[in-house]
Order: structure tokens, then C-alpha cells, then sequence
């Protein structure tokens, strides 16, 4: 796999954000995560984002996350390829396992703000981070702060005092919330600073961003790059027997058939089927499985969507 220097390169293009195949005492499957990203590393998609809100970053241990990474990265896949998700209120946790996976190569992490206490005022959230770099120390990595939506969000004023105190550092901003405003109101704030990426697939839809993180993407990674690329009607979808559909209308079949499920179960499941290994199926506690009805329905939608080897 490419080893591309990260040297005042920020994120770009697709960034897979990467779903967790597990074992049956919920352990992680490392080698069929391997297995995954090399299916994906196949069809030109190298740059994945490990332990994001779909790899359900928050429900592993440190130690989890950098056996994972160890392995992914011993079979091959480049640090430069990997932003890695940092989901604790704990400094020292999130510290360790920065500096940890620094040692490794990753340069890039994706930091959620602490989630445990709330609300908090501006100047809490800015003495977070602020701990954090500084105990971090290092001058060549790149901070990407994972805006969750709603309480879970660092305040702008906090993103902006980071910014004038850290502009080499603080590269990004990455945009759960699902409501393109929210997206659009942070483009305006930050546009020439920061990068404000969006992972919601409708919103990437509008915004046609030069970079986006998505979880569709484990499934239908070129529909997802085709939008970025706004490659429209050159790029339609043929399948046989089917009116030719074009990548806008595939993410917004997609995203109908998912809308009444919990996400990451909902996408585990799909991956399941395309993969048909029932093992993908496993979410871990504290998500929930869906249930025998919500899963006939879904896989019963999926069939009829009919997904392509090229998409």
C-alpha cells in the first residue's frame, strides 16, 4: 500500500470510516479487519479512519486499539493511510494512546471533546485540549476534533482559541451532526483555517466537499468518491436490468433503506450480507443488536437494492 508523506498534507478525499468485524466474545477480529481493508485497498481506497463513531471507537480500550493497529499495520497498511479516533474524557488515556500510535507512525488522530461531563463552558473545553497538546508535545502530528452534534460539541469560540494557539496542529474539524446547517455554519466560521469535514452521506450530497469521512463508504466506497469528484451522469451505475441510477440516487437508497435502524448495526448487517459472514453482525455493548424483525426488513431491502460490484 502507498506511503504518502503527511508533511503539510491534510486530509483528503474519501476517508473510510472503518466498521469493527468481532469475534463472539466481542473481541475484535483482527484478521478479518485486515481482510476488510484489504478488500477495500483492492477497489483504490487506502485511506481509512480506525476507531471513528462507526468503528464504535468509544467502547474499546487503548490496549484493543493498538493491538489492531499493530497488526493492520504489520500487514501492510501504511500509517500515513490511518487517522485514528480518540474517544475518552481521560488526558492521560488520550495521551498515551496518541503518543503510542505516533510511535507506529500514525500522525493523524480524530479527538472527540470530553463527553462525560455536561455541559461545559468554553474555557473547560479550551483547558482540555489545550492539557492535551501540551502534554502530547510533539510538533509534526495533526489534530482533527470530532464534533458529535449537540452537547457533545467543543463551542466554536473553544475551536477558535485552539486555532490561534495551535494552527499548525488543529487541521480539522470533522462534523457528525446530521443537519447540513450545522455543517454549513462551521464551513463559515473556519472557512481558510480549518478543514470542516462532514460524515453525514446526505450532507456530503450538497456540500460536495474536497474531503469527507463516511461510513457508506465500507460498502459502496466509488459511489461515495464519484460524489466528491462530481463526476454525475459519465459515472452512472448500470446494473442489468435496471434503469441506470446515478451515485446521488444510490446514497439516498441507501440511506431510505437504513433511516428506522441504528447505524452502525444497521451497516454491520449489510456488510454481513455482502460479505455473507454472519460474524459481522456483532455490535458491541453498549450498541444493540437489531432484532430478528428489523433484520428480515433490512436484508429483505438490501437484496432489492441490488449492490454492485463497481459501486
Amino acid at each position: 500500500m502507498e506511503n504518502v508523506s503527511i508533511s503539510n498534507s491534510k486530509l483528503c478525499g474519501v476517508w473510510i470510516d472503518i466498521l469493527n468485524p468481532l469475534q463472539q466474545d466481542f473481541n475484535i477480529d483482527e484478521k478479518r479487519l485486515f481482510a476488510h481493508l484489504r478488500n477495500l485497498s483492492a477497489k483504490g481506497f487506502e485511506r481509512f479512519v480506525l476507531f471513528g463513531y462507526g468503528g464504535e471507537g468509544a467502547s474499546f480500550t487503548n490496549d484493543e486499539k493498538l493491538s489492531a493497529l499493530q497488526r493492520v499495520i504489520s500487514e501492510g497498511v501504511e500509517p500515513s493511510n490511518i487517522c485514528l479516533g480518540i474517544n475518552t474524557s481521560a488526558i492521560v488515556d488520550a495521551v498515551t494512546l496518541i503518543l503510542k500510535a505516533y510511535e507506529k507512525g500514525v500522525k493523524r488522530f480524530l479527538v472527540t471533546p470530553p463527553l462525560y461531563y455536561q455541559p461545559l463552558v468554553n474555557e473547560s473545553i479550551t483547558d482540555y485540549f489545550e492539557h492535551l497538546l501540551k502534554r502530547v508535545g510533539l510538533a509534526d502530528w495533526q489534530l482533527y476534533i470530532h464534533q458529535l452534534g449537540g452537547a457533545a460539541d467543543a463551542p466554536e469560540a473553544s475551536l477558535a482559541e485552539l486555532y490561534r494557539s495551535h494552527s499548525e496542529i488543529f487541521c480539522g474539524i470533522v462534523d457528525q451532526d446530521t443537519h447540513v446547517n450545522h455543517t454549513m455554519d462551521l464551513v463559515k466560521s473556519f472557512a481558510g483555517q480549518v478543514l470542516v469535514i462532514p460524515t453525514h452521506e446526505a450532507n456530503i450530497q450538497i456540500l460536495r466537499p474536497n474531503t469527507a469521512i463516511s461510513v457508506m463508504a465500507n460498502l459502496i466506497p466509488n459511489v461515495l468518491k464519484h460524489v466528491l469528484e462530481n463526476q454525475g451522469v459519465s459515472q452512472a451505475i448500470k446494473i442489468a436490468g435496471m434503469k441506470i441510477r446515478q451515485p446521488d440516487e444510490r446514497i439516498s437508497e441507501l440511506q431510505k433503506i437504513m433511516t428506522s435502524y441504528p447505524p452502525t448495526a444497521a451497516m454491520k448487517l449489510l456488510l454481513s450480507q455482502h460479505y455473507r459472514q454472519t460474524e459481522w453482525e456483532l455490535v458491541r455493548p453498549p450498541l444493540g443488536k437489531l432484532g430478528n424483525d428489523a433484520k428480515e426488513s433490512l436484508m429483505k431491502a438490501f437484496k432489492s437494492f441490488n449492490l454492485a460490484a463497481n459501486e
